[in-house]
């Protein structure tokens, strides 16, 4: 694993979210987090009630700080990092309900950010489609299952963040098979899933 790669790409990230753009982005996606988590999907009316936005304004605002909200086909949002669609592979316990996120790195920050004990954290490997099972704490990861497990990082830069980052941000159950990714897409840096966690936690306590 390049140690340098991965220090290089966690030092991006929190550039993004800690630039004027990136501060307004976590400001309002943490709205509609809190507002899935506890009202469920969202009509624009009532995001833009939360955000107090214009109803109409809502998914373009977000869509130029590039990142797209995850809609049903109703219309109503459904996710914003969390994520209430249950075929994402990457699932959570938050404040007492099941949820889902876009990428790896969501299951292992949302947890921090709303300084959950234990968040249980299940996904499957995105080569082989083995589970993955993992304790989420403020304090690090525990009873990772396989043990071997890993994780891809990419950069957050460039379109879209599910483009260009979160679909990018997965788990595989070994080292081996993350590195291959990484070696697949120049891109893409494999870690630890302690380092992982570890940058997590960086962008967790910047909300």
């Amino acid at each position: 694993m390049s140690h340098a790669r991965v220090q290089q790409l966690s030092d991006q990230l929190v550039a993004k979210w800690t630039s004027p753009q990136g501060v307004e982005l976590m400001a309002a996606g943490a709205v509609l987090v809190g507002g899935l988590l506890a009202y469920g999907p969202l009509s624009l009316q009532e995001a833009g009630g939360l955000l107090d936005w214009p109803a109409e304004e809502v998914l373009d605002r977000f869509h130029a700080m590039n990142f797209d909200l995850e809609t049903d086909d109703r219309g109503r949002v459904i996710g914003a990092g969390v994520s209430l669609d249950d075929r994402r592979p990457h699932t959570m316990q938050l404040q007492g309900q099941q949820v889902h996120g876009w990428c790896a790195m969501d299951a292992l920050m949302f947890p921090v950010v709303l300084k959950e004990p234990a968040s249980t954290v299940t996904s499957r490997c995105a080569a082989t489609g083995e589970p993955i099972r993992l304790t989420v704490t403020p304090g690090g990861v525990h009873d990772l299952s396989p043990s071997t497990a890993a994780v891809t990082l990419a950069p957050a830069t460039g379109a879209d963040m599910r483009e260009v980052f979160c679909n990018r941000v997965n788990f595989y159950a070994t080292a081996h098979l993350a590195e291959a990714a990484a070696e697949r897409d120049g891109d893409l840096a494999a870690c630890s899933v302690d380092e992982a966690w570890a940058l997590g936690k960086r962008l967790a306590d910047l909300f």
